[in-house]
């Protein structure tokens, strides 16, 4: 009974600690996170009144949520598989979700901040609803990362990211195309006060500022990309017969041609490349997101949000008892620290890594000897060359006599690292053979 009763707890966390279980509870928390926070931008999100003097209990649950999922993002970044801060900055920023979540969480809070400080009345309050709306488009965005773990649709992210660099380059070009047509455009029709121009809305702004400058200058050029002319086309041709105007209609035919024809078919193949690209290496960059996938739930907890708060807050501690144990008492590591590694299936595969890393140990070892070497014969011409001088004689045969100490403790490790591998192999071979043993017996029983 007590045996049974073991197993079944034992079967029980395992299966909880499975990376699919630990993935389906993030992906249901992740979604009611979503609805949540939506719910409250919606129908919550209010300066307090005499009505409702505090916030709601939905936006507590929020931030609570929203805390959680960083100390556990903390927790990650912290079980990187490196020991310097750089490093594991690298590693957990490979992937391209992870600094969208870091800006989410900046958003989170600076929002927060404003909620409690610019809440006097509804005209302030704007600032805090306005990066709470960015900050949840973000969040939103980022619930794309857990279609990686479907094989037909995971690859495509990585396309998307390196479509996204390329876009970079294309807003370069068409920012530097657009300002320039606007400037010029801008400078011969509505600037100008002697033409007399006016919008649907009244008399342009011209006034030296920079929303005038956003508004008339930048914001309609934008929209010309998409075909949108507004009173672009209108106010020209009211005015067909200036010289201006006919100007400014020739330089427009040139832009649409550059930009609508031109550079938007650039972008268009410049896409499709990135995804041939991407389609032509889907398996291989399918296993390299498995392998992120894998890294990242190894260390998650297998709790839902807010009871993985308890769990992060319990390991973040150890991790730091340790680290201060480690650093300013000399004393050991914590020996009981999960470890990533990854294990082949194939016991032959097992057998390769081992000769790969032997094979590269030996040649370490092995360009270090001659690096001594070289220096040792170095040192015995230079003491041929000037042994008139008993003193550079004696400088010399001490650098010699230690270049010599130096080949002889490399020889030792080589010899000893020989014999280790040897027993590794030994040790391993033994242990195969014992589990064969095992399974045969077991077949038989």
């Amino acid at each position: 009974m007590k045996l049974s009763i073991n197993r079944y707890l034992h079967n029980f966390f395992n299966f909880h600690l499975c990376l699919a279980v630990k993935f389906s509870y993030h992906l249901m928390s992740y979604i009611f996170f979503l609805l949540l926070f939506s719910y409250v931008l919606l129908f919550k999100f209010s300066p307090p009144t005499s009505d409702y003097p505090s916030i709601h209990w939905t936006e507590i649950l929020t931030i609570i949520l929203v805390s959680s999922m960083l100390i556990e993002e903390t927790h990650y970044f912290l079980t990187q598989d490196n020991l310097q801060l750089i490093g594991q900055a690298k590693s957990c920023f490979r992937d391209f979700f992870k600094p969208m979540t870091m800006i989410g969480f900046i958003l989170f809070y600076i929002g927060l901040i404003l909620r409690f400080t610019n809440a006097g009345t509804e005209e302030d309050f704007i600032a805090a609803r306005v990066v709470m709306a960015i900050d949840v488009e973000i969040w939103w965005l980022r619930c794309l990362s857990f279609i990686i773990v479907i094989p037909s649709m995971g690859p495509h992210l990585v396309a998307i990211t390196k479509m996204l660099k390329d876009l970079s380059f294309f807003l370069i070009i068409i920012a530097v195309v657009m300002i320039g047509y606007g400037v010029a455009s801008r400078s011969m029709v509505y600037y100008p006060q002697g033409n007399n121009v006016t919008l649907t809305t009244g008399s342009p702004d011209t006034s030296f500022s920079g929303r005038a400058i956003f508004r008339n200058v930048l914001y309609p050029v934008y929209y010309l990309m998409y075909g949108d002319f507004g009173d672009e086309r209108t106010d020209l041709d009211n005015n067909s017969g200036t010289a201006w105007a006919t100007a400014d209609q020739v330089l427009l035919a040139i832009h649409m041609i550059f930009v609508n024809i031109l550079l938007v078919n650039l972008l268009i193949a410049m896409f499709n490349k990135r995804f041939d690209e991407v389609n032509e290496d889907a398996r291989t960059v399918w296993h390299s997101q498995q392998y992120l996938f894998t890294r990242e739930y190894f260390t998650r907890s297998p709790f839902m949000p807010p009871i993985s708060l308890i769990y992060n807050i319990y390991y973040l501690s150890r991790m730091l008892v340790f680290f201060i144990r480690r650093e300013f008492f000399h004393g050991s590591a914590d020996r009981s620290a999960k470890t990533f590694k990854i294990i082949a299936i194939n016991k032959d595969l097992l057998e390769e890594w081992r000769e790969f890393e032997g094979a590269s140990t030996y040649t370490y070892a092995l360009n270090e000897v001659k690096i001594l070497k070289a220096a040792s014969q170095k040192f015995k011409k230079g003491s041929d060359s000037s042994s008139t001088q008993k003193e550079t004689k004696a400088g010399n045969s001490e650098d010699l006599n230690e270049a010599a100490d130096n080949v002889r403790d490399v020889q030792d490790n080589l010899s000893k690292l020989n014999s280790t591998i040897e027993g590794m192999k030994l040790g391993f071979k033994n242990y195969f053979i014992g589990e064969q043993k095992q399974h045969n017996m077991k077949k038989k029983n």
